[in-house]
């Protein structure tokens, strides 16, 4: 049994694994050791892995450190691709989990892993198992509540499950304009990376996942889990390494 912690900047989400099988799932705010006893309170994990984009708790170490054989995702992690970013420091855990998560899956390179989040990040998985990089831009959340808080006349859009095109008024041409804009965007992507990949697999996750597997063409994937299968791909294949 593993245990996998994905501790983001607003959120901690958490999950249980069984081999690859996912037994649990939760999500908190505020992450602390109640919960997570709670958590566990019918498992016994063997080994665990946190993955930060947040601050970790000072506790929560010693507390791994008494329940399980653990360790933190940083760029030395050994990864189941061959890691050619050139600063690796900054390369975001979640880019390095959905990578592992897309080959977990059986999807196989080249690959393109879309995570539609607070931003969206494009991810390039060549044959051979070879990264190099990706695009990051703002996610689709981020561009409404930026031209509200950029200007001084446009309101704030809410987010519309089905956003028309044209917008028939402000607010629609905003919606429009940040949601479908960055459907076209990632279109866009898919296919100047299908020029150089031919047989590229794309696939789907993040919060705007839904949103964007209902509109984008190109999508052959969808997985909400996608990291959360990718760190445990990752664990595993720093335990079986030794």
């Amino acid at each position: 049994m593993n245990l996998v912690l994905d501790i983001g900047n607003s959120r901690t989400k958490a999950a249980l694994f069984s081999a690859d099988e996912i037994i649990c799932t939760d999500s908190v705010t505020e992450l602390s050791p109640d919960w997570l006893d709670h958590f566990i309170r019918h498992e016994r994990p063997e080994a665990g892995i946190i993955s930060a984009t947040g601050m970790i708790p000072e506790w929560l170490p010693g507390w791994m450190d008494r329940a399980m054989t653990w360790f933190e995702l940083t760029h030395q992690t050994r990864l189941p691709f061959h890691n050619h970013y050139q600063t690796p420091t900054t390369l975001g855990r979640d880019r390095m989990a959905g990578l592992a998560g897309a080959l977990a899956l059986g999807i196989q390179p080249p690959l393109l892993v879309i995570d539609a989040g607070t931003c969206i990040t494009v991810d390039l998985l060549e044959a051979g198992l070879i990264y190099h990089g990706g695009s990051i831009s703002p996610g689709l959340r981020m561009r409404l509540e930026a031209m509200h808080t950029f200007t001084a006349r446009l309101p704030l859009a809410e987010w519309q499950a089905s956003p028309t095109l044209p917008g028939r008024d402000t607010a629609g041409a905003l919606s429009a304009g940040a949601q479908w804009g960055g459907i076209c965007e990632i279109e866009g992507m898919i296919l100047r990376y299908q020029a150089d990949h031919p047989n590229l697999n794309v696939i789907v996750t993040g919060g705007d996942m839904d949103f964007l597997a209902r509109h984008l063409n190109s999508v052959i994937f969808a997985n909400a889990e996608l990291v959360l299968i990718g760190l445990n791909q990752i664990l595993k294949h720093e335990l079986e390494a030794g």
